[in-house]
């Protein structure tokens, strides 16, 4: 099985701490009665997940049967309710609120193409997970660095992680100050 990064890790697991939805399982939580349903689903569809570390999973029924869910592993976001969804990791630009009443996730992706998904409630979520998978895997380096260190901090809005030199939210574009 892959493995993700160390710090990838560390970095998701620090943000499941803020998580708002209680009932999103994250990395080595990612099991039960409701995940085991959702994994049924995919079978039917000939998708295995043995070679995908498991990131973030909502069950979206309402008896906890699992048989419509919300996937994230370490490479693709898996959807099932209303129709099926698979999405590369790699191929997302952006994530964002859409929708007329703010109710969907939207999935920006590099070819222009927009995926939303009526997912509102856990974006900030799914946006901390996508933004962790996506970043790139720095190794310590032993040389000492001229550079200033940038620090960062999550905008008050729609959380997102930002450099704190900015004034503006470079997502939703809330003020920092």
């Amino acid at each position: 099985m892959n493995q993700l990064a160390q710090g990838k890790v560390d970095s998701i697991s620090r943000a499941s701490v803020s998580f708002k939805d209680k009932a999103v399982l994250v990395l080595d939580g990612v099991h039960g009665r409701a995940f085991d349903g959702f994994k049924q689903t995919l079978a039917k569809r000939g998708i295995s997940l043995k070679d995908e570390v498991l990131v973030l999973f909502k069950d979206l029924t309402w008896f906890g049967g699992g048989e419509d869910g919300f996937l994230i592993t370490d490479k693709r976001v898996y959807y099932h309710e209303w129709g099926f969804r698979c999405l590369e990791i790699a191929e997302i630009e952006m994530v964002r609120i859409g929708g007329l009443f703010d109710e969907n996730i939207e999935f920006i992706l590099k070819d222009g193409q927009i995926i939303s998904l009526w997912l509102a409630k856990i974006f900030s979520e799914v946006k901390a997970v996508i933004e962790v998978l996506k970043s790139v895997d720095v190794a310590p380096t032993l040389v000492e660095d001229d550079r200033p260190m940038v620090h960062q901090v999550q905008c008050l809005g729609c959380r997102a992680i930002v450099r704190s030199n900015q004034n503006f939210c470079e997502y939703c574009r809330s003020p920092l100050g």
